[in-house]
């Protein structure tokens, strides 16, 4: 299928509050106690992209791959800005940095229509707290299984925000556009920097699902969206991996299938059966599904892997999310490698598409002690004991019980 490319504009930045737009871990051991399997590197994060915390663990300068620390994220509720995670396929060179995009005749075609960022911060704006998570987070934990192809995420390509911004469904009532009956797909597209010899980054979402879930997002935490996350508005659909809110929103178009793009296929998708680990798969639309709902995930935050501990009782703290389509009820901390299982504390969000913090306490023998963690939500769906029953050579959507081993002396 061959799809328009969006007209390019020259960008010229202004530094200071916004844009204009006119005419610390690398070579750590990873968890479990394995050697380092991410490429991270010993970068300063503020001086890439400014504004950024320069503890972000740089993974690639451009286009820029950034993780945060776990220990950053456990520092609140909602990550601030200059802590949440960077991942850009196309990153336009002016948009480097977190400061918001000054631009209100900032343009998105809807169909055969079209509406101004302007337009939109006239509109009645809605808020939605969520996870935000790269859909390659965790990947390099695939890879103690089999070499999974990318960056080697650890597990900080997540965190927690507020998004405000127009629902889409009010956009399309608007401007009046109504797809057509054959239309089962939304072909999103950004104005993103292009890349000699690569594919403009391009995406197809469910159309019912984007009519009924996503925004036109102008602010995160309550401010201008920052440049380097998609400003001035990005496609964000609650509950879905990260690839798919589209940044630097640029048109949406309706579409009776999915773009055989390179970017939707064969990037970012995942078998539609188990494969073995280490096994070539030749992805297609039939064979495979494009990342979109989250699995349901613990993570702890708290203690660091391999982290040693005089004190008899360790405090283990974390968080765990899905979908949003069911919330969280229990999640199982186990310091005996599974055997037994504890329920942890929950701290329940007022919202169903952020995480619930988890905190519990465990009395330890002096030796080494591995903690897991394994969230459950009311549909019953658990990550698995081994994650890696989901192996895919690209490493995306990694869900599986939470494992880091500390030492208490």
């Amino acid at each position: 299928m061959n799809h328009p490319q969006p007209r390019r504009r020259f960008l010229k930045v202004s530094l200071g509050t916004g844009l204009s737009i006119g005419a610390g871990l690398a070579g750590s051991h990873d968890v479990w106690g394995h050697q380092p399997l991410r490429q991270a590197q010993d970068k300063d994060a503020s001086k890439l992209i400014q504004g950024k915390d320069k503890r972000l663990i740089v993974l690639k300068d451009e286009p820029a791959v950034m993780e945060t620390p776990l220990s950053l994220i456990n520092q609140s509720y909602l990550t601030p800005a200059e802590l949440l995670f960077v991942r850009n396929n196309q990153q336009p060179k002016v948009m480097e940095t977190i400061a918001g995009v000054d631009d209100d005749d900032w343009s998105v075609a809807v169909g055969d229509k079209t509406i101004t960022v302007g337009q939109l911060k006239e509109m009645e704006q809605s808020s939605c707290d969520m996870v935000l998570q790269c859909s390659g987070s965790g990947r390099s934990l695939f890879s103690l299984a089999s070499q999974t192809k990318g960056t080697q995420w650890g597990r900080g390509g997540m965190g927690c925000v507020k998004i405000a911004g127009v629902k889409f469904s009010d956009v399309l009532k608007k401007l009046g556009v109504e797809p057509n009956s054959a239309d089962r797909y939304i072909l999103a597209n950004g104005k993103d920097k292009a890349l000699p010899e690569k594919e403009d980054f391009l995406h197809t979402l469910p159309l019912d699902e984007v009519v009924n879930r996503s925004y036109l997002v102008l602010t995160l935490n309550d401010k201008p969206l920052p440049a380097i996350h998609g400003g001035p508005v990005r496609l964000v659909t609650p509950g879905v991996y990260g690839t798919m809110h589209v940044k630097w929103l640029a048109s949406l178009s309706f579409q009776p299938e999915e773009t055989s793009n390179y970017n939707h296929v064969p990037r970012y998708r995942v078998p539609k059966r188990p494969i073995k680990p280490g096994a070539d798969y030749a992805f297609t639309l039939q064979n495979s599904n494009y990342n979109w709902n989250m699995k349901v995930k613990s993570v702890i935050l708290s203690p660091d892997p391999l982290s040693t501990h005089s004190d008899e009782s360790v405090k283990i703290e974390g968080v765990a999310f899905n979908d949003g389509s069911a919330p969280i009820e229990t999640v199982l901390v186990s310091v005996n490698q599974g055997r037994s299982w504890r329920k942890a504390k929950l701290m329940k969000p007022d919202e169903k598409h952020a995480w619930t913090r988890f905190r519990i306490s465990f009395k330890l023998e002096k030796g080494k002690h591995e903690i897991w963690s394994r969230a459950v939500d009311k549909f019953g769906r658990s990550q698995p004991l081994d994650g890696s029953v989901a192996w895919n050579p690209r490493g995306y959507e990694w869900n599986g019980v939470d494992k880091v081993e500390i030492e208490r002396v």
